[in-house]
């Protein structure tokens, strides 16, 4: 991941920041005061903090409580603001952990580490790919950009779903494409041939216009459009029916 500054970022735009910043605010000054008011009960500073703490969280050791009234009505008060603080503060973490689960799944997260590979497209043919990858523990990160998925295909911890039109700079960026090593293009074999080869063709030039210099591999469907790809910025060109064809030739004969 992107590391501190990421991380750092998020917390301060987020609700669980100030949340956060609140329940330490209280606990400091409450654990300050109960101190103040009763020096031989909790005699340091850290004793009060400790209360505190437990107090909020309702966990209740009970090894250090309040005897004076003032140091009692300290506690009550405590107890009516500060847990509803801690309260909140771990329903809106669960909330936020279960919104980038499903965020995860479904590929409407971003992808942000380096040197990864990316995939362009969902068959049998991507899942064939992914098979073989598995099979030989491979460790480096696959993204794959799908528009017709619901969710991510696989249950693999190397592999990450974006769901988007990949011809879009956009769908790009959440992918991360600058900082990937490779990408393949799949034809979508459920189309028509040369629209599909277009399609291909399209998404190339939104690959070089994001990156320009990415290693790009791309399937094509039709001889008349391999040159086309090659113009458009694919460094190597999977020409699939002919290769299909030569096989289907050498079973036959």
């Amino acid at each position: 991941m992107i590391g501190g500054h990421f991380l750092f970022g998020f917390f301060k735009r987020s609700i669980l920041f100030r949340l956060a910043l609140l329940m330490l605010l209280f606990i400091v000054i409450f654990g300050f005061i109960i101190h103040l008011l009763e020096p031989k009960q909790f005699s340091t500073f850290f004793e009060g903090i400790w209360w505190a703490i437990v107090t909020v969280s309702t966990v209740g050791y009970g090894d250090y409580a309040p005897e004076t009234l003032w140091g009692r009505l300290l506690g009550i008060l405590l107890i009516l603001l500060g847990t509803g603080f801690f309260t909140t503060y771990f329903v809106t973490l669960s909330t936020i952990a279960v919104s980038k689960e499903n965020a995860y799944w479904d590929g409407s997260s971003s992808y942000s580490r380096k040197g990864h590979t990316i995939i362009i497209g969902w068959n049998e043919r991507v899942r064939t790919i992914l098979s073989h990858y598995a099979r030989e523990d491979m460790n480096e990160d696959i993204v794959l950009i799908d528009d017709s998925l619901t969710e991510k295909p696989l249950i693999s911890p190397n592999l990450y779903f974006i769901k988007g039109n990949p011809s879009h700079a956009s769908t790009l960026h959440r992918a991360n494409m600058t900082e990937a090593s490779k990408i393949l293009i799949t034809a979508d074999q459920f189309k028509n041939e040369e629209y599909a080869d277009m399609q291909t063709i399209l998404t190339l030039v939104a690959i070089r216009g994001v990156s320009p210099s990415i290693h790009t591999i791309a399937e094509i469907l039709t001889s008349e459009q391999k040159e086309n790809a090659r113009h458009a910025g694919a460094d190597e060109v999977i020409c699939t029916n002919h290769l299909t064809g030569e096989t289907m030739y050498k079973q036959l004969f």
